[in-house]
């Protein structure tokens, strides 16, 4: 057989040709999009809204908003008898025993009553079932000669959390010695006794007492907004520099969380969000 097929000659040897089809191929991607970089920019404003609301918070006393008005704000609206209160009283460094305590709490709408207690051998008082918010406190000191000793102090009373059914307090109290009263008028009480009294809520109408862990709560939150922002402004840089729509959204869920004032930083976060959603995908072209 191979010598029948020894004169055939062989196939042409040519190089092979390729040749467009004309088809091209339509591919859509999220990112590259020139509006996403100029979203970005809104996000990375944003994040510098939401550390200067953390730096507002971890300002307690000269911030727009303050731990008082928060816990106070917390208040409306919950239960009237949703309080627990707790407290020492001290004068020199020694615990007073004997102290009568009074607080103001709210029965309805309206309608108010005083609660009553007193000291116990370590300086100690509590109150079950009262009411969270802004309220006042008397604190009396009986003394042996009958010239008794009384403060007036304005206290906040913390509402129960989101986790549980009661708002806990706790705060002390230091009465000035004996000496201090003598400069105040002794208005008669009963049994030819009379009280000496000293009244603090006029300079603590702007910062009434509250208790310090709700304060260290409310600078640890300020210190979690700024956390917050510097790690979204973070996606948000990456997201302008490679026009990323999904780092950009991510930013945006991050900074949400940082409130602040009016909910600014969540309201902005929201709006930036949605434009997200807005922007239509980028075409590449593939031709085959």
């Amino acid at each position: 057989m191979s010598e029948l097929l020894g004169d055939v000659e062989g196939l042409p040897e040519e190089e092979p040709v390729f040749q467009s089809s004309g088809v091209a191929f339509e591919v859509k991607t999220d990112d590259g999009h020139p509006m996403i970089r100029m979203i970005g920019i809104f996000v990375f404003v944003i994040c510098g809204l939401g550390i200067a609301n953390g730096l507002d918070f971890i300002s307690p006393d000269s911030g727009l908003v303050r731990p008082h008005e928060w816990i106070n704000g917390m208040a409306k609206g919950a239960p009237y008898d949703s309080a627990e209160f707790t407290g020492t009283v001290f004068s020199d460094g020694e615990p007073v025993v004997g102290a009568e305590i009074v607080i103001e709490v709210k029965i309805e709408e309206g309608l108010k009553k005083n609660a009553i207690t007193q000291t116990d051998e370590d300086g100690k008082f509590s109150f079950s079932e009262v009411s969270p918010g802004l309220t006042q406190i008397k604190i009396t000191r009986l003394n042996s000669d009958d010239k008794h000793d009384e403060v007036l102090h304005r206290i906040i009373l913390n509402p129960p959390s989101p986790l549980e059914s009661k708002g806990y307090t706790n705060i002390n109290f230091e009465l000035p010695d004996s000496s201090e009263f003598d400069q105040e008028e002794c208005e008669a009480y009963s049994n030819d006794s009379c009280i000496r009294q000293i009244d603090y809520r006029e300079q603590e109408m702007e910062f009434p007492l509250i208790d310090e862990s709700a304060a260290g709560l409310y600078v640890t939150i300020g210190w979690g907004m700024i956390g917050l922002a510097l790690i979204a402004s973070g996606f948000a840089f990456y997201g302008i520099k490679n026009s990323s729509r999904g780092l950009i959204q991510t930013s945006c869920v991050l900074v949400f969380f940082t409130a602040g004032h009016f909910y600014s930083a969540c309201v902005f976060s929201l709006m930036a969000f949605a434009l997200t959603f807005t922007i239509p995908r980028k075409s590449q072209i593939l031709e085959a």
